[in-house]
């Protein structure tokens, strides 16, 4: 069987960017889905149309091993609490953007003496997020929007204005690197930023770019 995204017929060339709005152009087929890239954010995303739903979502989420035993995972979410430590002492209430079935970040951030909430659409959607927090956090959340300018648009809604926006998501290096990134191969990344990507949505959304390791760590203001 052909694998989907791979038949030139019904691929479309050009689709709309999903961050800037920007014309993007077809870049590739690959791990059975098409990659777009926008030449204006350097967004490389999956189209729409090809993008699992909800069931598969949660399958898939549920099969990650983030939980607090495992030893890697909460070495990966001290980082960026020490980021804001670093940045913003006088931090005290965060959110967790994107918590998913298992909320260790919430319960490290809580130990570390922060006032902490977990939100998750599938998994915690009822959290109560009603009042301003002062740092969000969100752990490889951002690879899985099917619309990231709306939900950065939601994120900074619920910051306050001198807030701080944490984010972790593997970084690419270009169209031509997808194809044998293993980070691709998971059907619920369907959106991939770039060090560029990073740089204009700090623009276009006002903020300062404090902190970029140009792999995964980014830190806002």
């Amino acid at each position: 069987m052909k694998p989907a995204g791979t038949d030139r017929r019904t691929r479309p060339d050009h689709t709309t960017c999903p961050l800037c709005l920007s014309q993007a152009d077809w870049a590739l087929s690959g791990h059975g889905r098409d990659f777009h890239h926008c030449l204006c954010c350097d967004l490389i995303f999956v189209p729409a149309h090809q993008h699992p739903n909800e069931t598969e979502q949660r399958a898939r989420y549920i099969q990650h091993q983030n939980t607090a035993e495992n030893k890697g995972y909460v070495d990966l979410l001290q980082r960026p609490i020490e980021l804001l430590r670093e940045h913003g002492p006088d931090i005290r209430r965060i959110l967790d953007y994107g918590c998913g079935p298992n909320p260790v970040l919430v319960q490290l951030l809580h130990s570390a003496g922060y006032d902490a909430v977990g939100f998750d659409p599938l998994f915690a959607p009822n959290a109560d997020i009603s009042r301003p927090f002062d740092a969000v956090i969100s752990i490889e959340t951002f690879e899985h929007f099917n619309t990231p300018q709306d939900e950065l648009r939601r994120i900074l809604n619920l910051l306050h204005p001198s807030g701080f926006l944490a984010i972790m998501t593997m970084l690419h290096r270009g169209p031509d690197t997808i194809r044998n990134w293993w980070y691709a191969r998971d059907v619920t990344h369907v959106t991939f930023y770039s060090s560029a990507t990073v740089a204009w949505i700090g623009k276009a959304f006002g903020l300062n770019l404090l902190h970029c390791d140009n792999k995964r760590l980014i830190l806002f203001k």
